[in-house]
């Protein structure tokens, strides 16, 4: 500092002028796609940020069955049931409100923009088939989870999938002195085996001699009581919910009186698919988001599941976008004719 000084250069100056710094490597250039798989693993299973899934998270958080009872009746149980009240009724009163042409709705649709019809209409049901893939990621991560008999605090475990040579034929596991670390061992088996055999869903292709993959994967389960309860109280309403809004709040999109009435019904259903975000914001504690938001993404590996799944993930990836556009336009159809016609008195 005093040479700073000396040469009349302020500390502020001499923090961040480059002159009095140079920059040393730390490791290797590295590709982005490649460093984040090999960190949080690929087919990642990842559980999403909102009221139903910070329920979930939050009971299986707790040590055991009674702490996450009371756990659930202070924190979570109130804002879910809330929500899913605040869903219900405005679902209903929106599907009331188009029924019997409340405020700017029409009798029939709006067929002087057809294009801006179509398109709004599109995007609504596009944002609603969105909401309900989000409740898809939420199974996936449960079925991630065994069963267990008594409750246990949610563990995950990770793992590094590296190639490794085929085992000599007719070696078993006490032969090969491998050990049994996860409460999936045959799966585990199988995916180090398979990518020694070009594992499916091209992952094998993707990798070279030297790499390593992170594979995160449960180390507890999940009893039946409790999974029963996941679905019944938090996926199945939320589910209910979305497809609710995507049938009511069709017919508000497509009775609009106007252009302007058009774009607002659309935002105002989209709020109503949105609740359990606000509600996830607003009512929940920052330690129980916390928990849901550090969650890593769980990982299938390799042809697990089948070579129909395996097919399915790699062709699925592949035309994702397609997939979806080709799902809009196929729920589009009959929801423009119910509205449009078939509904009209």
């Amino acid at each position: 500092m005093s040479l700073a000084r000396s040469k009349g250069l302020s500390p502020d100056k001499l923090s961040c002028d480059p002159a009095y710094f140079e920059l040393e490597k730390v490791g290797g250039a590295f590709n982005p796609m490649a460093e984040s798989q090999r960190e949080n693993g690929i087919q990642q299973r990842v559980l999403p940020e909102n009221v139903y899934t910070a329920a979930i998270v939050a009971w299986l958080n707790n040590e055991s069955a009674s702490e996450a009872a009371i756990g659930a009746a202070f924190f979570t149980a109130p804002p879910v049931a809330l929500t899913i009240f605040l869903q219900v009724t405005l679902t209903y009163y929106l599907q009331v409100g188009v029924k019997d042409y409340d405020g700017d709705l029409e009798a029939v649709c709006l067929t002087d923009h057809r294009m801006l019809l179509y398109t709004g209409l599109s995007a609504f049901v596009g944002l609603s088939l969105g909401n309900l893939y989000t409740i898809l990621e939420a199974h996936n991560w449960l079925q991630m989870f065994g069963s267990c008999e008594r409750h246990e605090e949610l563990m995950l475990q990770k793992y590094l999938l590296k190639p490794t040579p085929q085992a000599p034929t007719g070696t078993g596991k006490e032969e090969s002195g491998k050990e049994e670390s996860s409460v999936y061992p045959d799966c585990v088996d199988e995916a180090m085996d398979g990518v020694a055999r070009s594992m499916e869903g091209g992952l094998g292709e993707a990798m070279g001699t030297d790499d390593m993959r992170g594979v995160c994967r449960p180390q507890s389960g999940i009893t039946p009581c409790a999974r029963a309860s996941f679905y019944a109280f938090l996926l199945l309403p939320w589910a209910a919910v979305t497809v609710g809004v995507l049938f009511a709040g069709s017919g508000s999109v497509l009775r609009s009186g106007n252009r302007f009435d058009l774009v607002l019904n659309c935002v105002a259903a989209i709020f109503v698919l949105e609740l359990g975000e606000v509600t996830y914001a607003l009512l929940l504690p920052r330690t129980i988001k916390n928990s849901t938001a550090g969650l890593p993404p769980l990982n299938r590996v390799g042809s697990e599941g089948g070579a129909v799944a395996s097919a399915l993930r790699k062709y699925g990836t592949l035309f994702f976008f397609w997939i979806v556009i080709a799902a809009t336009a196929v729920v589009d159809v009959p929801l423009y004719y119910f509205w449009c016609n078939w509904s009209v008195d």
